[in-house]
């Protein structure tokens, strides 16, 4: 692998034609979505601009760029931090990567207690000078006026990118647009129980199952961060799978336009972001851009442990590399030298081909566990095989997912597979 990127020596400013805010939190946190992607869904249904019972009006020539973007493909990174109930420190923190050309979204999730050294960047910017710290209190130190500044320029220099924009977001967010699209079912992965009550925090207390959660209930889900076997990497995993939940119900048609109102009043009460309404509302077209299915979701590589006495998580420069290369910059998988690649590298897609119900969400988990990327699993509706086809769009790859199934081959992609680079279709002898 090639030596490591540096990361930029000095902060570029924001470029408005990478805008697309709304359609990457929608995904990562979906109460943001009512910026652009409402606006969008509500002109396409009605006919009329959503804003016009608010005094806010539109130029007809920054629509008209819309037209000239049309077909242009563009790639952005996005910081989306959630904070607590002072707004100081980020209890939740992404970066999301949007890439046009796939119509797909890749979310890289950076534990709180990330152990970072304040970058040079941060010290000019602030002024001061700052040691060793947990990647959620980088935040704190730039304060309300150079905080999201302080916090996008240290994601920079950890993963060696870019970041275009940001979006913070205060909890009291989640609530309200909850309890807008009527609450959302959820499989509590345990019984959680936590009183922070007497310091003015919220009182944790859900029991174990599925079950549709209100508002409430919700901050208490991604709020939860205690009885993780593995830590802080837990709760990130409980985080991801509740925000994908709530991104599939809000990102409707429906939905957008029946909560359009509620959605305006969140934006406009709990949403901080360097992105201009009017700029939203350019690049809303990229809405119709997204598959939900190729999303993935990956976290910062790295184990947690004590440092000084203090919990941190420790990241693994080599690994976060290697997917920093593979997700922002496309960079080809390394093959070995038996001509093998090794498929942890690569988006994975479980379609059932089988007569079994539920047997390709079932692989998808296993093979989820194992450490592999996967999309939602999917039915597939072509011809039935008794045989498992491991579809690979690169030569060498795939093999060493065979000893996964009872009986399996690879086998050659055909060219309208889709975004995915593994296709497996499972074979009616599965089980």
């Amino acid at each position: 692998m090639s030596g490591k990127r540096r990361a930029p020596k000095k902060r570029k400013p924001f470029n408005p034609i990478k805008t697309f805010f709304k359609i990457v939190c929608s995904i990562v946190l979906v109460f943001v979505i009512l910026a652009g992607g409402a606006c969008f869904a509500y002109h396409k249904v009605t006919g009329n601009m959503p804003f016009s019972n608010l005094g806010i009006t539109t130029n007809a020539t920054d629509m008209n760029i819309l037209d000239a973007l049309l077909g242009r493909n563009i790639k952005m990174n996005v910081a989306v931090f959630g904070v607590d109930k002072d707004g100081t420190r980020t209890d939740v923190a992404f970066v999301v990567h949007y890439d046009s050309a796939q119509e797909s979204l890749s979310l890289i999730s950076i534990p709180r207690d990330t152990r970072v050294s304040v970058c040079s960047e941060v010290q000019e910017l602030l002024g001061g000078r700052y040691g060793v710290m947990k990647f959620n209190a980088v935040h704190a130190i730039g304060g309300k006026e150079h905080g999201p500044e302080a916090a996008v320029l240290q994601l920079e220099n950890l993963l060696g990118i870019s970041i275009d924009h940001y979006v913070k977001v205060d909890f009291d967010a989640l609530v309200e647009i909850v309890d807008a699209v009527g609450g959302v079912e959820v499989d509590v992965p345990q019984d959680m129980k936590w009183d922070m009550s007497d310091t003015g925090d919220i009182k944790i207390d859900l029991k174990k199952g599925l079950q549709t959660l209100d508002g409430n209930k919700a901050l208490q889900l991604v709020r939860y961060r205690k009885g993780y076997a593995n830590g802080d990497v837990g709760r990130i995993q409980v985080q991801q799978l509740f925000l994908k939940a709530l991104a599939e119900k809000v990102l409707s048609t429906e939905s957008i336009v029946k909560n359009l109102g509620d959605y305006i009043k969140v934006m406009y009460k709990h949403v901080e972001t360097d992105v201009s309404l009017s700029d939203a509302l350019k690049y809303a077209n990229y809405i119709t851009k997204i598959d939900m299915s190729k999303m993935t979701m990956e976290t910062l590589p790295g184990v947690g442990q004590y440092v000084g006495g203090v919990s941190y998580f420790i990241h693994d420069p080599d690994a976060t590399q290697e997917m920093v290369d593979r997700i922002f910059y496309s960079v080809a998988p390394e093959v070995n030298e038996d001509g093998s690649i090794d498929s942890k590298s690569l988006l994975i897609e479980v379609s059932n081909g089988g007569n079994v119900a539920g047997l390709a969400g079932r692989f998808t988990e296993l093979l989820s566990s194992e450490g592999f990327r996967l999309t939602d699993p999917t039915t597939y509706n072509g011809e039935q095989v008794n045989y498992t086809r491991i579809q690979v769009k690169t030569q060498g790859a795939g093999k060493d997912l065979v000893k996964y199934f009872d009986d399996a081959k690879v086998e050659q992609a055909p060219s309208d597979m889709g975004s995915a680079d593994i296709r497996i279709i499972l074979g009616t002898n599965e089980s």
